[in-house]
């Protein structure tokens, strides 16, 4: 019988597999191609929605507490001077007028912020430990007592109304301008009561130069020795009409 005759009869034929393309070859360059992404899909990580939900409660704690009043000029040392008022154009080209800080004003938000804490919103002080400023003859005295009390402070017993308070005064050299010490000691020599002449940034300035060279605090015998009516000859400046 010929060989031949048996792929007319049916028997299967003999396949060479070397033509045909491997299979792991396939494979491979299947796993070789990307996934199709889709949107929508996928959750925001929990730490990534936390770290957003502190991110805005610290700005907006932030902002409430130092806005200053959302006032351009809330902070301004520009805004320290003898009340002024300018004139505005408002929105129909009508003339309108804004106040300026007055001192007394500058001096208040100040001292609410670098004073209250041991002098009290009402001036009271602490018992023992930090002294009224309402009704004190040292506020309502000498100038450039209270000039050389803020720039270099004060240590050890300082006596007032038959009471010794033992508080350290800071020292504010480093802290403020010349402007806006005197803005805080014009505003608590007229405020609860009290009545003083406004202090002028001239006198600080002066005062600073004076006592460059000091770098202890002031003792309460060395305070009490300054003139009642010293830095009454330097006048405020002039202001602009």
């Amino acid at each position: 019988m010929n060989p031949s005759d048996s792929y007319s009869q049916g028997a299967p034929e003999r396949v060479d597999y070397r033509e045909t393309d491997d299979v792991t070859q396939v494979h491979g360059v299947v796993e070789r191609e990307h996934a199709i992404p889709e949107t929508g899909q996928m959750p925001l990580p929990v730490w990534l929605l936390g770290l957003c939900a502190l991110c805005i409660g610290f700005g907006a704690y932030y902002l409430g507490g130092f806005n200053g009043g959302f006032r351009a000029d809330g902070l301004s040392e520009r805004a320290v001077g003898s009340a002024a008022q300018t004139e505005t154009a408002g929105p129909a080209g009508a003339v309108g007028i804004t106040a300026v800080a007055s001192p007394f004003d500058q001096g208040k938000k100040l001292y609410a912020a670098n004073c209250a804490s041991c002098h009290q919103t009402a001036g009271m002080g602490v018992a023992g430990q930090y002294p009224p400023l309402v009704g004190s003859p040292w506020v309502q005295g000498s100038p450039k007592r209270l000039a050389m009390l803020l720039l270099k402070g004060m240590q050890g017993p300082h006596p007032v109304g038959g009471v010794t308070y033992n508080g350290a005064m800071p020292s504010q050299e480093k802290n403020m301008s010349d402007k806006k010490m005197a803005a805080v000691l014009t505003y608590i020599r007229n405020e609860w009561g009290n009545k003083g002449s406004e202090i002028p940034a001239e006198l600080l300035s002066a005062a600073r130069k004076e006592f460059a060279a000091r770098t202890d605090p002031w003792a309460h015998e060395d305070l009490a020795a300054v003139p009642e009516d010293a830095g009454m000859e330097i006048a405020p400046a002039p202001t602009a009409p």
